[in-house]
């Protein structure tokens, strides 16, 4: 679904998909929650480990920006061995010196750290479930959020699986009628790391919701960064790990 068009009540999007949610970011009873959803596949991947970790990416109001070469959600080529894989060997070098200087990378939000919603960041999760159910951020005061990018984390107790075999999806709400499910499309059996959705706060009509299923590369613990322009960068973040 375009961005410019009007919300169901209840959408999910297609791969590489975008919708909006229209609501007033003043009014102080807003409450949007970003939830990572999963139901373990089978009873056999269940049996063999479905411990998911919701982590929320997040860069306030105040240090949201727009870069001028690059949209909110954008993801940068992956690093790998080194090297980006693109056909231009001068561009992949121009990139990398480009990226190797940020030092924006936004906040986390995630078991080790739930937030508040009573003062900054105005974001909580639930908590951490160790088996298949679900992991929620709510997320007051939308006039104080820029960008949020929503990541699921496999403990390495789970062993090799896709997260789409594990039925993991996002879903995000209003609570008050509207709905944006985003799910995966992917069957990436290596990876420790997807990011799933980008919540754009900074939208004037609301707040829009896009489809990323981004992977990190195989077998890596580091998490993906967000940049306070809304950029995403895979496998450059600091290295998490949880066995279960």
């Amino acid at each position: 679904m375009d961005s410019s068009s009007e919300l169901p009540r209840q959408v999910s999007l297609a791969k590489g998909g975008q919708a909006r949610i229209s609501l007033d970011k003043e009014d102080r009873g807003v409450t949007v929650t970003a939830s990572l959803q999963w139901d373990g596949g089978s009873a056999e991947r269940r049996a063999r480990g479905a411990d998911l970790d919701l982590y929320a990416l997040f860069v306030p109001a105040d240090a949201a920006v727009r870069g001028a070469d690059h949209p909110p959600g954008h993801v940068f080529p992956q690093i790998q061995r080194g090297l980006f894989r693109t056909r231009n060997k001068d561009e992949a070098k121009a990139l990398q010196a480009e990226l190797a200087t940020r030092t924006d990378a936004g906040k986390a939000l995630y078991y080790k750290n739930l937030g508040s919603l009573e003062e900054p960041p105005y974001m909580r999760l639930s908590g951490d479930a160790k088996a298949p159910g679900e992991e929620t951020i709510r997320i007051a005061r939308p006039d104080q959020q820029g960008y949020a990018l929503i990541c699921a984390y496999s403990a390495v107790s789970n062993g090799a699986g896709s997260f789409r075999s594990y039925g993991a999806r996002v879903v995000v709400t209003d609570g008050r009628g509207s709905t944006v499910t985003v799910p995966l499309y992917a069957d990436t059996n290596t990876s420790y790391w997807v990011a799933i959705a980008f919540v754009d706060f900074t939208d004037p009509q609301g707040v829009s919701i896009s489809h990323v299923e981004c992977y990190s590369r195989r077998f890596t613990e580091k998490r993906p960064v967000l940049h306070t322009d809304g950029t995403v960068l895979m496998d450059a973040g600091p290295v998490e790990f949880k066995r279960g």
